[in-house]
């Protein structure tokens, strides 16, 4: 399923046009890297922080990673209600 949302295809359109062969050739390649939300959530986070450090602030790549708990995360609270990004946009502000 993850690998016919990152290919823009529906499954019967996968299943039209992938063979069985590379079907498995996926699965093998998703076994070693995975094609995953979390993978992009850590690459949109490692471009946020480093867009923010080439401007000075103060920040990790862990401070962008989304929060989908929604577990509040220590520190958060009284900098920027909560939001990772608020809370780095004022870091930079003091």
């Amino acid at each position: 399923m993850s690998l016919a949302l990152r290919l823009g295809k529906t499954l019967a359109e996968l299943c039209e046009q992938m063979s069985s062969a590379e079907l498995s050739l996926w699965i093998g390649y998703d076994a070693e890297s995975p094609v995953a939300d979390d993978r992009a959530d850590l690459h949109a986070a490692m471009i946020a922080a480093a867009a923010f450090q080439s401007q000075g602030a103060k920040v990790k790549v862990s401070d962008m990673m989304p929060n989908w708990s929604g577990a509040p995360v220590a520190g958060e609270e009284e900098e920027g209600g909560g939001d990772p990004f608020q809370a780095a946009l004022m870091r930079m502000a003091k």
